[in-house]
Parts: structure tokens; sequence; C-alpha cells
């Protein structure tokens, strides 16, 4: 049985009802531009009716209708895109770590610039060429040590820049694996406060945007699967370990400089995809069978190469037919040296482009360059070393042997071919996630055309509840004032 003022409830119902709707409206157009703001909507739903019996059907029941109310805020989110989003997220941090990471060592050559080791070794050539024609020339023995020297220095730098560039992707790594773990105790944070909303029976929706966020970030930094825990919590897995199981961050996140890998509470971890990756293979890390340039391995090579034009330039200027000037001015004809020796130890050659210069001696003194082999003015010996830079079969590259200058284009050669390839993989995986995240706004994000939409029609509701209360409130008034 229904009461008198049974009208002036539902009217009630309804203005609250509209009113509350419009607010979300306004909540959803407030946040138009906000990142990561999920669309919610208001459901309405009709109240419990009442049973009254009536005089056409006896004594059974029949249902009154009570009015409306707000049954949820819902949350206008699709998880198949945000599952999908994380996986090219993956991709994308990852070709993008690596065509930086890589391009970073490219600049240090310099090749496209006279800068470079090749117009280096270029003009050593030229200086030696010079010198087989003018050998007691002492201005041109001066340029052919400058040039030797242009060449020692200029491998001497690229090898520290080599080194500059891999302790910065190694503090990167180290960086991004901290941010990893703030990110992740984020998470964790708000997986306990969405736990407790949930639980009370309410529906935390700006924190699950919050949360979100944030799992798209994780996901650009290393792959990550979530699934669904208990009270509208998550948990996060990288390889098989757990990072973060509800409320807590089970192992931290960390990478071995020493292993090259990234590791889960201290053990090893394989990653596929995200920033770290990018930066760890980069780094030196093969672990999933790559076949990309590595900071180890151009460190090898270019050692290799250091090595090669030192030994090939020493074995004909220390030999016992190379002859100085300062041979046929003493009585007590000098040694033969080497032109390319090792900073730590001058008397041995070289053991690392971060090691090799010329030798001293020949900066003190150029009349030491030894250029001659029969006579004074025979540079037989400078021909030779300039024959030993430009010529072929002087370094081994695969199964075959190659020139200095060859070796070195290959290097440069594999590393633009790398970051061309990697650049390209970026693209189309940054425009995988651009895709993706327009699929995601088609359906979560907010539309002010719709929104104003909604306004009207939620403003003509609650102005036709207020206009029915007012309704039932004349009919009252007549009913108990007029019955006087």
């Amino acid at each position: 049985m229904y009461s008198t003022f049974h009208g002036l409830e539902v009217g009630k119902r309804a203005i609250l009802s509209q009113q509350t709707a419009l607010t979300v409206t306004g909540h959803n157009i407030a946040n138009a531009n906000t990142k990561g703001y999920t669309r919610q909507e208001a459901v309405l739903s009709a109240t419990t009716p009442l049973s009254s019996p009536g005089i056409q059907n006896g004594t059974l029941p029949m249902q009154l209708g009570t009015g409306v109310e707000v049954s949820e805020f819902r949350r206008i989110r699709e998880g198949f895109l945000d599952k999908q989003y994380q996986s090219v997220q993956q991709q994308a941090g990852y070709w993008d770590a690596k065509s930086g990471s890589l391009s970073a060592l490219e600049s240090i050559f310099d090749d496209l610039s006279d800068g470079g080791l090749d117009g280096s070794i270029q003009r050593f050539w030229q200086s030696l060429q010079e010198l087989a024609k003018r050998p007691d020339d002492l201005s041109v023995r001066v340029v052919a040590a400058a040039s030797g020297k242009e060449v020692a220095d200029r491998l001497n730098q690229i090898h520290s820049d080599i080194g500059m560039i891999e302790t910065s992707i190694a503090d990167q790594l180290s960086s991004k694996a901290g941010e990893i773990n703030s990110t992740a105790e984020e998470i964790a944070d708000l997986n306990l406060k969405i736990a407790q909303v949930v639980a009370g029976g309410n529906q935390p929706n700006d924190l699950l945007d919050r949360r979100d966020m944030l799992l798209d970030k994780l996901s650009r930094l290393v792959d990550i699967k979530t699934s669904q825990g208990e009270y509208g919590q998550v948990n996060v897995t990288i390889d098989t370990s757990q990072l973060i199981n509800g409320g807590s961050v089970d192992k931290s996140f960390g990478f071995d400089k020493l292993t090259k890998t990234a590791t889960m509470g201290g053990a090893p971890v394989t990653l596929k995809g995200g920033e770290v990756q990018g930066l760890l293979e980069t780094y030196g890390n093969t672990s999933n069978g790559t076949t990309t340039v590595t900071i180890p391995e151009l460190k090898e090579k270019l050692d290799a190469l250091a090595m090669a034009i030192a030994k090939g330039i020493n074995d004909i200027h220390s030999s016992s037919d190379a002859k100085s000037l300062e041979y046929f001015d003493s009585s007590t004809p000098p040694e033969p040296i080497l032109f390319f020796v090792d900073k730590i130890d001058s008397t041995k050659p070289p053991s690392s482009a971060g090691s090799i210069i010329i030798n001293p001696l020949l900066i003190e003194s150029p009349a030491k360059l030894a250029a001659a082999k029969d006579n004074i003015g025979d540079g037989s010996k400078a021909l030779e070393m300039s024959e030993a830079l430009q010529g072929q079969d002087k370094i081994e590259f695969g199964e075959t042997t190659v020139s200095f200058s060859v070796f070195y284009k290959i290097i440069i050669g594999k590393l633009g071919t790398e970051i061309q390839a990697a650049k390209n993989s970026g693209d189309n995986a940054n425009a995988m996630v651009q895709q993706v995240e327009n699929q995601r706004q088609s359906v979560s994000g907010v539309s002010i055309d719709e929104e104003l939409t909604n306004m009207v029609r939620f403003q003509q509701a609650y102005n036709a509840a207020a206009r029915y209360v007012s309704a039932v409130n004349e009919m009252l008034n007549v009913l108990i004032n007029g019955m006087k």
C-alpha cells in the first residue's frame, strides 16, 4: 500500500537522479582535456516497485513504480584495447630506445665529414705518399708524423666516446629501473585504495584512471603482463617473476652492469620489449639471440682496426732495413723504432684503440721517421707504409680479408643499416600506438557534443520532475487545505 505522499517521493527521486546524472555530465566536460580520463556514465534504474491491491483485481497485488535511482557510475572502458595498447607500447618503446642509442653511437664516428676516422686515414696516406717523394724534406716528415698522430688521436677519441655512451646507457638503465620500481610502488598503493573503495560497495573510477595511466607508462619501459586480483586490484608480472601482487611490490626490478642483464629480486629475467630491452641490447645483452650492433662489438672491431693499422705500419717502420735520416747522419746507426706504440709503455705496440699513440720520439724528432731503405733520397719505406694503409688483404672480416678503409666502412655501414631499420620499425610501432589510442579515445574519450546533448536531456528531465513535484504539491494542498 502506498502512502498519500508517494508522489512526492517519486518526484524527489527523479529530481535527485537527474541532478546526479547532470553532475556526472559536468564531470566529463570538466575533464574533456584531462590526460588518461575515462568517460563516466550515470546509469539510471527504476527503483523497487510497491505491491498494491486494487478494486479491479480483488486482493491480487499489483506493482506501483516508486521512481528512479542512480544504480552505477559506469566507467566506459574497453579492457581489450588497454592490453593491445600496452602491447604496442612495449614495441614502440623498444625500437625508440634502440634507434636512439644506436644514433648516439653513429654520431661519434662523424664519417660524413673530413673530421672522421676515414678522413684521417686518407690524410695519413697522402702524407706518406708525399714523404715517399721527398724523404729528405724535414717539413714533409713533420706533416707525416702529425697525420699519424691524428689517426691515433681519432681512434682514441672514438674509443673514449663509445665509453662515454656506454656509461650513459648504464646510467639510463639504472634510472629506468628506479622509475619502474617507483611506478610499481604507486600502482601497489592505488591497488590498496581501490580495494578499500570496492569493498565498501563504491566505484573508484578516478583511481582506476590513475592506475591505468601508470600501467601504460610501465608498459613502455618494460614488457609486462597484467591479471585481475581481488576487489579490483591488478597484478603485474615481468617474464615469470611477479612485480606487483595486490598492494605490495614482490620483487624489485634492477640492472646488473657486469652481466648486462635485467634482474628481478637479483635473479636475471628475459625481456621481450620496452625501452629497457632496447637499451640493454645496445649495451651488450644478446641473450635473445639478437644480431644487432652492440657496444662491446664496436669496441672489439675498433680495437682490431687500431691494432691492425699499428701492426701494418710498425712491421714496415721497424724492419731491419728501414732507415731514418739519423741513420745516414750518424756514425752509429740507431735501431729502428715502432711508429705506433702503447700510451702506457712506449716500447710496446698498442693493445687497443684507446691506448694507441704515435711514438713520442717521432713527434720530438721527425728525423727518426724511417722512410728510406737504401739511401737518403730513397722513400721506398714510406711508400710501403702508404700501400699498407690502402692495400687489400690487411684485416680479417668474417671469412675474408679487406683493407683498413673497407673494414671501417663496413662497421659504419652496418651501424647505419641497423639505425634505419630501428627507425622504420619505431615509426610503424608508434603509428600502431596512435591507432590503438584513437580507438581507445573513441570508446573512453569525452565527446563535448555528446555531453552537451546529455546535459540538455538531463536538464529537461530535471525540469519536468520539478514540475511534477509542483503538480503533486498542488493536489495535496487541495486535499489537505480544501477539507476545512
